[in-house]
């Protein structure tokens, strides 16, 4: 009687750790962290970005600014726009949203809490990755990032900025074309 109390013990707690890690591939699976990346060069652009600077590109800075700039843009009436952050090769960034188009009015009541630049039509290394919710983000930098790196290398490009466009159940990730 006694071997099988000290054998129940071991089965659940082997059962939980069991679950636990089905449940772990089930949710990273459901992020995209098995999903095939494929690089495209192509022409993306142009984009007008509304944004404020960031001296660091933590998740929980970029999540600040954003939800900032979307009850700003919300209030100024700007709702055709999408999530479009820019990270640099030195670490800052550029957080906002690209809008389709912004009045004299509007722009001279955000500049105060926003800045404005055009980026140009430009050919882009291009991958596209799902996005389910905000895990999708770290999954997809992780993926992302190492096969746009190892693309780079392989063509001879000069590491530039990074440009990520959340255009709803997608996350486009593009990084300039630049040879040195």
């Amino acid at each position: 009687m006694k071997l099988k109390n000290k054998r129940k013990p071991k089965t659940v707690a082997l059962s939980i750790i069991s679950l636990l890690v089905v449940a772990f591939v089930i949710l990273v699976t459901y992020l995209g962290a098995f999903t095939h990346i494929s690089v495209q060069e192509q022409a993306e652009g142009p984009f007008i970005l509304l944004y404020q600077e960031s001296s660091s590109s933590s998740m929980k800075e970029v999540g600040m600014i954003t939800s900032q700039l979307d009850k700003l843009l919300t209030k100024q009436g700007l709702s055709q726009r999408q999530p479009l952050d820019v990270f640099y090769p030195d670490g800052h960034a550029e957080i906002g949203f690209a809008v389709n188009s912004i009045s004299v009015e509007q722009l001279s009541t955000i500049s105060l809490q926003a800045k404005l630049k055009q980026i140009p039509v430009q050919k882009c290394m291009v991958v596209n990755f799902p996005w389910r919710n905000k895990l999708s983000f770290v999954v997809g930098y992780f993926k992302v990032n190492a096969a746009l790196n190892s693309y780079r290398k392989s063509h001879g490009y000069q590491k530039t900025e990074a440009y990520v466009l959340n255009k709803g159940n997608t996350i486009v990730y593009m990084q300039p074309v630049v040879k040195p």
